[in-house]
């Protein structure tokens, strides 16, 4: 029976979400928001609308991006914090497994190092794997579910080294 993953790369303003199916892309989209006021519970109710808009009904795994720390704006990073752990709190409540993959581990993953550019992740990602998508975080939420299908599969034949690597570091989460 094939897996099904869900990657997701949370972002305030375009979330991106690729649900896998064994190696069929079921349906990605792209989930943009707005802010919706300057009131706290403005910003409350942009988090949970974009949470409420990721289905994880029916799912094996949800592989979720983790924070990126290095932001500089301290309000954006406690909103990310704030969206990431309502979606970890979504999959607990669902009794649906989740795992958390920092960014500069997707990017190993992607591209053997941890580091590189959105326009580089898109071509390693296509070239690598021929999704071509027109946003860089559907890209990654692609390369999420790729990392999931790779911990469910739980064969490391046809995995690169580097991608052994990672699998191998986030094993411990499931």
């Amino acid at each position: 029976m094939k897996a099904k993953i869900l990657g997701v790369d949370l972002s305030l303003t375009g979330t991106g979400v690729v649900f896998l199916k064994g190696d069929e892309v079921i349906f990605q989209k792209l989930i943009k928001s707005k802010p919706l006021g300057d009131l706290p519970i403005h910003e409350i109710e942009r988090l949970v609308g974009i949470i409420g808009k990721i289905d994880i009904d029916s799912v094996d795994l949800v592989v979720i991006e983790g924070i990126a720390f290095g932001i500089r704006k301290t309000t954006s990073l406690s909103q990310l914090s704030g969206l990431n752990y309502l979606l970890r709190e979504k999959c607990y409540n669902s009794q649906t497994p989740f795992v958390i993959v920092a960014p500069n581990t997707l990017k190993k993953f992607i591209t053997g190092k941890g580091v590189g550019q959105k326009d580089m992740l898109m071509l390693a990602v296509y070239k690598k794997w021929g999704f071509n998508p027109s946003d860089n975080n559907v890209n990654d939420a692609y390369a999420l579910a790729k990392i999931g299908e790779a911990l469910l599969d739980k064969k490391e034949e046809g995995l690169l080294a580097y991608e052994k690597e990672v699998i191998n570091l986030l094993k411990k989460q499931i």
